[in-house]
């Protein structure tokens, strides 16, 4: 919630500088076609972006177009700050209602490998290793199979060869390619992922075990989602049963708020004035 009422005139000049960047190089007239504004409201914004250096016009055709410099705009973005504050109360409400610690994980192309963006582990009385920025490798983390495994085929084919040179044991040691692809396929199937036991005796020396699932936008994976649990809280298929719904609909949310977020505010109500 904000303090103060928005300012129209900002929000009004915001949309038309998103619809141009979306679909122009356009006329003022379809401009105003796309936001509902009136055209002299219109021509006013668009001189006050061109004066600003954001908008240019083709004289010969009355046509508007952005410049080079609405790059600048996104130069401060952070998407994975993003997800975190997009996502932060939603995970404090799973760990509320599930009892057990979560993360929230994303791919780090630069390392081939998650790191962990979100956790609430520490704050919760689980002191294991985990701390916000730790990597962790694709083939044998709960978060980095759910992530693999929904990756388009392409992208996860160039991925698993930069693993193969990698000196990681954890990325190349060829007993965690061995039935890479069926695990991945159960994965999918199943749509939840388990962390090797490997993993889990080396790092946890097998105190826990941990669940992940996908995060998806537009059918493109994004993060992972995870819980981890100790080993003597009971037995795991049941406890399974009991987490993953909840985990999946906590996904599910983190998603739609990405979705909307991308999408941005519904299109402005022209209230009659020009201003």
């Amino acid at each position: 919630m904000t303090s103060f009422e928005p300012v129209r005139a900002v929000l009004r000049g915001l949309e038309v500088l998103r619809v141009l960047n979306e679909a122009g190089p356009m006329t003022a007239t379809a401009i105003s076609n796309g936001t509902d504004l009136p055209q002299p409201t219109i021509i006013r914004i668009l001189e006050t972006l061109m004066a600003a250096g954001y908008v240019y016009k083709a004289e010969e055709a009355n046509i508007y177009g952005v410049t080079a410099r609405t790059l600048s705009l996104s130069s401060g973005f952070d998407a994975n700050s993003r997800i975190v504050q997009l996502s932060q109360h939603l995970i404090e409400d799973l760990r509320a209602e599930i009892g057990w610690p979560t993360n929230l994980a994303v791919f780090v192309d630069a390392d081939a490998a998650m790191s962990i963006v979100y956790t609430n582990r520490k704050a919760y009385g689980m002191s294991m290793p985990g701390r916000l920025g730790a990597r962790l490798p694709l083939l044998v983390t709960g978060v980095g199979t759910a992530y693999l495994a929904f990756l388009d085929p392409d992208a996860r084919a160039a991925v698993l060869q930069r693993l193969r040179t990698s000196k990681s044991a954890w990325d190349s040691d060829r007993a965690y390619w061995k039935n890479l692809d069926e695990r991945l396929e159960l994965v999918r199937a199943n749509g939840y992922a388990l962390a090797h036991e490997a993993y889990l005796e080396d790092v946890y020396g097998s105190k826990i075990w941990s669940l992940a699932v996908p995060l998806s936008v537009n059918g493109k994976v994004t993060a992972a989602l995870s819980t981890m649990v100790l080993h003597n809280a009971g037995p795991q298929h049941k406890l399974l049963k009991q987490l993953l719904p909840s985990l999946r609909r906590t996904a599910e949310q983190i998603t739609s708020k990405l979705v909307a977020d991308a999408v941005g505010p519904g299109p402005l109500v022209n209230a009659g004035d020009p201003d």
